[in-house]
Order: structure tokens, then C-alpha cells, then sequence
């Protein structure tokens, strides 16, 4: 069992005993990107091509976005696709789409206080049970508030575990097609706190 075989928040909370409420939570933090990236990821937002596939979604739309509010935090990196392994024999392993952490030594990654999951075809309670079950793995490293995204490239949803125990789902879904510099002022929101725990 790893991650992705979550597939229903339930089947998480049940698991690993944790408390869940929706309500809002997220705040803004303003951020200013320059108008030729910004600009180039609004048209592929508009771009049909851009949606035509998961893999396409996420070089196209996600990892720019990320990768632009990255470059605001010299102490954390874009982590994308790579194993991070905590307890297997409880499901906690796998490949997450992206965890946003510090580097350590060469090529090593330090404990995640963010990630951000691909809603594959828009199945965003299957997200959000592999976003939960990977901010319980950086729980049980020591990371006492994690932060979590669950996106389909246009939509944006958010949410927090506290302690390893205590769920926060924001009820706000972001639209990046129609408000983009919404969900780069979240994430940059997101990012300071997550920089916080550094």
C-alpha cells in the first residue's frame, strides 16, 4: 500500500485517528511576479492543450507555478516525483507529485511542511486522502504543521494537519483561470509558513 491507494479521506482519518473541519483558514501573502511568466502561465491556463493529460497539467501549469513562489525562498525546493518512504508497513510511502522542503546535503531532501497533490481528472477527494496520508508521514518525521494542496491546474484547494491529528480542509476552491495572482498569493502564504518551520 502506498499514498495513491488512499482513496477517500475517511479511509485515512479512520486509519491514523484524526479530527477533521472545514472552514476557512488560508490567508493572502502578496506576491509580485514578473508579467512575462505570469502572462505565458495565464495562456496555457486558456490552452485546452495544456489540460489534455496529468503529466501535461503538471509541467505546464503546476511546477511553473510552484517553481515561480520558490524562487522567493532560498531555503526551499520543488521536490517533484521523488520516493519518500516514512512507514511502508502503514502506507505511508511512495512517489508524492510534489513536496516542498529544504535540500540537505547533496541531493537529499529534509523534512516536507508542504505538499501539493494533481486531483487526477478532477477526483478531489482521492487528492486530498493521498495529501492527508502524506502530511501524517511529516508528522510522524516531527513536522508539527503541514500544509497541502490539492489542484487540477485551475482549481486550487488547501488545507493543514496539526500534530498529526487535526485536519483543516479551507472550503475555498481557487480558480487560477480566473483569478491566477489569488492562488500565487495563497501558495506564497503557504510557502512563508511552511519556510517558518525551517
Amino acid at each position: 500500500m502506498s499514498y495513491s491507494d488512499f482513496k477517500t479521506i475517511d479511509e485515512v482519518i479512520d486509519k491514523f485517528s484524526i479530527n477533521v473541519v472545514s472552514k476557512p483558514f488560508i490567508d493572502r501573502l502578496v506576491i509580485e511576479i514578473e508579467n512575462y511568466p505570469f502572462s505565458k502561465i495565464e495562456g496555457k491556463l486558456q490552452d485546452e492543450m495544456s489540460f489534455v493529460n496529468e503529466v501535461t497539467i503538471c509541467e505546464d501549469i503546476i511546477k511553473p507555478i510552484l517553481d515561480l513562489v520558490a524562487e522567493k525562498y532560498s531555503n526551499l525546493f520543488v521536490w517533484s516525483h521523488v520516493p519518500y518512504n516514512v512507514e511502508p508497513n502503514e502506507g505511508l510511502k511512495g512517489e508524492p507529485d510534489y513536496l516542498i522542503a529544504p535540500k540537505i546535503k547533496y541531493r537529499s531532501m529534509a523534512l516536507p511542511p508542504l505538499c501539493v497533490i494533481e486531483a487526477k481528472q478532477e477526483k478531489f477527494d482521492e487528492g486530498w486522502a493521498q495529501a492527508l496520508a502524506e502530511m501524517v508521514a511529516a508528522s510522524r518525521q516531527g513536522v508539527k504543521v503541514c500544509y497541502a494542496s490539492v489542484t487540477t491546474g485551475d482549481i486550487w484547494m488547501f488545507g493543514q494537519l496539526e500534530s498529526g491529528k487535526s485536519f483543516t480542509r479551507d472550503t475555498r476552491k481557487i480558480s487560477a483561470t480566473t483569478d491566477l495572482q489569488w492562488v500565487f498569493d495563497t501558495l506564497n502564504w503557504m510557502f512563508s509558513k511552511a519556510n517558518e518551520q525551517v
